[in-house]
């Protein structure tokens, strides 16, 4: 356990949590390691998400492994050029038992590694995808709030549509959650600098929040610029709590319970 036994004790307790967006393919130290890690402090849901063709495909084996986790399959802005050569398989692939979401999906004009177009049109066809399949819908959106809600506005927004890693102030995410959306906190809210997104916690109803790791990026305060894991979404849970004004086993028995029904079994 990184940071020897004294950490360990701060993250185990007999509360249980949800990491409903994790990269454990990109985990460091290897998948097994950190479910381990993970279930010993009280992490019963791992919501393994794709963001290619490759990375879908390690999610699923990884779900079909074991119990506790699940799957998303789907076609990150970034990659969003590769869209037609990777449509066919994604599209089998999505429709896998072990497949409770599509994404992560969206915009990212930060980076802007795949046009704007090429972004728009494979967020188009996933946010379809996640509706005929009646599969929930993960969203990465980064520097495009009006494209992402324009598109969603058009295309019509999935049952079970989740704002993976929120970012936003209060406008954003009273935007989203009128539009039934969920929205799923990080690390960043651990972040001193990150006032407007504890804001919009803040006026988030409990029952349309989720709480995530995101790992092995963002890892929370008091681990910020070092790995991220599962073990460590207590923390995000706790600041969600704080921000909100609740407490932390409330957030956690509605997060974990919220997370179950949009992305596990």
């Amino acid at each position: 356990m990184t940071g020897g036994s004294s950490e360990w004790v701060r993250v185990s307790n007999d509360l249980r949590w949800a990491d409903s967006h994790v990269h454990l393919f990109s985990i460091e130290e290897g998948a097994e390691v950190a479910l381990e890690r993970a279930r010993a402090a009280g992490i019963e849901l791992f919501v393994c998400v794709g963001t290619d063709l490759a990375t879908s495909q390690a999610c699923v084996e990884l779900a079909t492994a074991h119990l506790d986790v699940t799957a998303t399959v789907g076609l990150h802005p970034h990659d969003a050029v590769n869209l037609h050569r990777e449509l066919e398989q994604l599209d089998e692939l999505s429709r896998h038992p072990e497949v409770v979401g599509i994404g992560e999906a969206g915009f990212d004009l930060f980076y802007e590694h795949s046009s704007h177009a090429e972004q728009e049109e494979a967020f188009r066809w996933q946010v379809s995808l996640a509706k005929f399949l009646g599969k929930s819908l993960v969203i990465h959106s980064r520097d495009a709030w009006d494209d992402t809600f324009r598109v969603l506005e058009t295309e019509g927004v999935p049952e079970k549509t989740i704002f993976h890693c929120f970012t936003g102030g209060p406008e954003e995410a009273e935007r989203a959650l009128a539009l039934g959306c969920y929205l799923s906190f990080s690390g960043i809210i651990t972040f001193k600098n990150a006032d407007d997104l504890r804001a919009a916690a803040a006026i988030t109803p409990l029952e349309r929040a989720l709480v995530e790791t995101d790992a092995p990026y963002l890892a929370p305060v008091p681990h910020r610029g070092r790995p991220n894991e599962p073990l460590y979404v207590s923390y995000v849970g706790e600041a969600l709590a704080a921000a909100m004004g609740r407490e932390v086993e409330e957030v956690a028995s509605v997060t974990t319970a919220t997370s179950k029904r949009l992305l596990g079994h």
